[in-house]
C-alpha cells in the first residue's frame, strides 16, 4: 500500500497492521539524461512490486530517495530510519538497483534489499522468492 493510499481518518486504526516501511532508493546522481531515469524508475517499481503486492495488507510504501549525490547515505538511511520506527514503524525495508547502496545498511534499517536489474531478466523469479523469503524472515525474528 503507498502511503497516499492510507485515509487520514483510518490511519490509527491501521497503523497496528501496517507496521512496516518500504522505502525505496532509485540511487541517481544527476547526470543521467531522460532515458537513463526512466529506465531506473520503471526497473525501481517493478523491483518494488515484489513486496508491495503480495504484502499490501502489511508494508507502506514511502517515497522514494532518488538522488544520493553529496550526502553520506549510510547516515541519511539511518536518520530516516530511526524516524521511521519512532512514527511508528516496527520495521523497515530498504529496496534499491543501486548496488553500492548495499554499503549503506544503517543500524535501525531492519532489511536492506539490492537488486542487480541486469539479473532481473534472467533471474526474476529466483530473484522474487529471495526477496518474499527474506521478508517472511524478518517478520518472524524474535525481538
Amino acid at each position: 500500500m503507498k502511503f497516499n493510499e492510507i485515509p487520514v481518518q483510518e490511519w490509527p486504526d491501521l497503523k497496528p497492521y501496517l507496521d512496516t516501511c518500504l522505502l525505496p532508493i532509485t540511487g541517481l546522481t544527476g547526470f543521467e539524461d531522460p532515458a537513463q531515469v526512466t529506465r531506473s524508475l520503471e526497473q525501481l517499481r517493478d523491483a518494488l512490486e515484489t513486496i508491495e503486492l503480495p504484502y499490501k495488507g502489511r508494508v507502506v510504501t514511502y517515497p522514494a530517495l532518488h538522488y544520493i549525490a553529496g550526502a553520506d547515505m549510510r547516515e541519511q538511511l539511518q536518520t530516516i530510519s530511526l524516524r521511521l520506527k519512532r512514527s511508528g514503524f516496527r520495521y523497515v525495508i530498504v529496496l534499491s538497483i543501486h548496488t553500492e547502496a548495499a554499503q549503506w545498511k544503517a543500524d535501525d534499517t531492519d532489511l536492506m534489499i539490492i537488486l542487480d536489474m541486469e539479473q532481473w531478466t534472467s533471474q526474476s523469479v529466483e530473484m522474487k522468492s529471495s526477496i518474499s523469503k527474506q521478508v517472511q524472515q524478518l517478520w518472524q525474528q524474535v525481538d
